[in-house]
C-alpha cells in the first residue's frame, strides 16, 4: 500500500510541474536548446571581458531590505561552449538610526544568470523565460601620438562598458573591462 502512495504522489508533481526541482531546466543542453539560432558553428575562445564590478537595485516591497546591494563575489564559469554561468552574492546592510557597536546586520541575496557571447558586439543573457540582448559597441580605443613629422606610436586603450537588465523586480547593473 506504501507504493500505491508514492506512485501517486509523483504522478500528482509531475502532472502539476511546480516546485524548485522543476522550475529552472538549466542544463547544458536546455540552455543550448534556448539560445539556438544566435550559436555559429566555431566555438569562439575564452571571453575577452571580466566582470570588474556591479550592484543591484531590489524592490522587495519592505523599506529595510529594498534598495541598492553590493556585489560581494561574482563568479563566471563555461557550461557549454559560447554559454556561460553568471553567479552574484550581494549583499546590502540593514540602516540603524541609532549607532550601536553591535556588529552590522547584512541582507544578503545570490541570484544565477546564464548568458551566451561569442566575443562579438552583443551579449545575450537568459533572464526567466527571455533573451535579452545588450549592445556592447566599441571594445577598445586607438589612439595615435604624434612625436614628430616622421615618428608616431600607436595606443590601444581598452574599454570598459556598463551593461544594465531587469529581472522581475530587481535591476542588475555590471561593469565589464576588456582584455
Amino acid at each position: 500500500m506504501p507504493q500505491a502512495r508514492i506512485c501517486a504522489l509523483l504522478t500528482l508533481l509531475l502532472a502539476l510541474g511546480t516546485g524548485p526541482a522543476f522550475a529552472a531546466d538549466n542544463t547544458a543542453q536546455s540552455l543550448t536548446r534556448f539560445f539556438k539560432g544566435t550559436t555559429r558553428s566555431l566555438p569562439s575562445p575564452d571571453i575577452d571581458f571580466h566582470i570588474t564590478a556591479g550592484y543591484a537595485v531590489l524592490r522587495t516591497g519592505k523599506p529595510d531590505s529594498s534598495g541598492r546591494y553590493a556585489m560581494t563575489s561574482i563568479n563566471v564559469a563555461r557550461v557549454a561552449p559560447d554559454i556561460y554561468r553568471l553567479d552574484l552574492e550581494l549583499e546590502k546592510p540593514l540602516p540603524r538610526d541609532i549607532p550601536t557597536f553591535e556588529q552590522p546586520y547584512f541582507f544578503t541575496e545570490k541570484r544565477t544568470y546564464y548568458f551566451w557571447y561569442q566575443n562579438g558586439k552583443r551579449i545575450i543573457f537568459k533572464v526567466g523565460d527571455k533573451k535579452v540582448t545588450l549592445p556592447l559597441g566599441r571594445k577598445e580605443l586607438l589612439r595615435v601620438n604624434i612625436h614628430s613629422t616622421d615618428t608616431y606610436t600607436l595606443d590601444r586603450e581598452t574599454m570598459l562598458k556598463n551593461l544594465t537588465f531587469d529581472d522581475g523586480t530587481a535591476t542588475i547593473h555590471l561593469q565589464l573591462k576588456f582584455k
